[in-house]
């Protein structure tokens, strides 16, 4: 492996870990754009800009772009080239969002009850059911993108 300080975040597959460094450095890219417009933005106060939310708003945006582009490549399921792994695969990731969901839903049940929490209950559960929804939209395109390009990789 390359002589990196991220070498953390990467893969160990020489392939995915080269594209992943190609999305960190067209990501970093965009940030350097939009820190340059906001410095134009800001210098001629078109519009009012507080600085912690910019901030997060660029590492949220950076972060996103990264994750994005990583779904859309479909590399993450190099190994479902057939119809029955495509589907035990989708079978199972069906399975891991329906656990998640009822692992976060009981966790949010368990903590209001116990009042170690001051969010309402609706509002947990709301989260709960987003972030599972997230988890199995990511993962079904991320399984669907992949298939469509090992399939085109065999014909």
């Amino acid at each position: 492996m390359e002589k990196t300080w991220i070498g953390f975040l990467l893969p160990d597959d020489e392939y995915k870990r080269k594209n992943i460094l190609v999305y960190f450095a067209e990501a970093a890219i965009l940030q350097l754009v939009a820190v340059v417009a906001l410095i134009v933005l800001s210098h001629f106060e078109f519009i009012p800009l507080i600085s912690v939310i910019v901030l997060i708003g660029m590492l949220f945006g950076t972060i996103a772009y990264i994750w994005i582009r990583y779904i859309l490549s479909g590399m993450e399921f190099a190994e479902i080239m057939t119809e029955k792994a495509y589907r035990r695969e989708r079978k199972g990731i069906v399975m891991k969002s329906t656990s998640f969901l009822l692992l976060m839903c009981t966790s949010v049940s368990l903590l209001y009850i116990f009042g170690a929490t001051t969010v309402p209950l609706i509002e947990g559960l709301i989260v709960s059911f987003i972030a599972a929804l997230l988890l199995f939209l990511t993962n079904y395109v991320s399984l669907k993108r992949s298939y469509r390009k090992n399939r085109e990789l065999i014909n």
